[in-house]
């Protein structure tokens, strides 16, 4: 099957291994097709053969698929798609190393918790808009326009965000690893 692209993700983050700091270097190559996904799982340059990910759209807030767990030197690894992504228009995959993503520092149930509050926030701007839209087109606006309907469009679409952002909001309250003691790690220079 032809792939329409293919998109390379790489993850560089020193650990504490032991009394030393060690490198770790974690690379998933993407071919995206029309309906379907492959990958490959590169940690350290070798190739995990053995790896379970696969595409879900709304992982992890729904259905199971689109993470993929390890343990490695002592260290949990977690590679998990980011479905609430509010910049991405294919979707970015997240690395959490013990519990905390790579990019920005968050414990995992925090990350997902901000981000269901930004969605949630986003609702809340779509159905103001609505409001807005339909009250101005219903009542200000004179002649027969069937405009309002689109603030009712901004509503339902509101709504629908919204549950989408509480989903996360009340599934991570909990932290994923509670008896985990953090990673520590240094600033990478690469």
């Amino acid at each position: 099957m032809p792939f329409c692209c293919s998109t390379t993700q790489t993850w560089v983050q020193n650990i504490k291994m032991g009394a030393e700091y060690k490198q770790c270097t974690v690379q998933l190559k993407r071919r995206i097709g029309c309906l379907t996904e492959e990958y490959d799982l590169f940690v350290n340059g070798e190739q995990k053969e053995d790896h379970s990910l696969s595409y879900n759209f709304c992982s992890p807030l729904c259905c199971p698929g689109g993470e993929y767990e390890w343990e490695q030197n002592g260290h949990i690894f977690l590679l998990v798609y980011n479905s609430l992504s509010l910049t991405s228009n294919l979707g970015k995959y997240r690395l959490f190393i013990d519990g905390i993503d790579v990019n920005t520092g968050r414990e995992y149930s925090a990350f997902w918790r901000r981000r269901g509050w930004q969605v949630i926030l986003m609702a809340m701007i779509s159905v103001l808009i609505g409001v807005v839209w339909s009250l101005v087109f219903r009542y200000a606006v004179t002649g027969r326009h069937r405009l309002y309907s689109v603030g009712y469009a901004f509503i339902i679409t509101g709504a629908v965000e919204f549950i989408f952002g509480l989903i996360p909001v009340l599934k991570f309250r909990q932290p994923r690893y509670p008896n985990r003691i953090p990673i520590e790690q240094t600033p990478n220079t690469v």
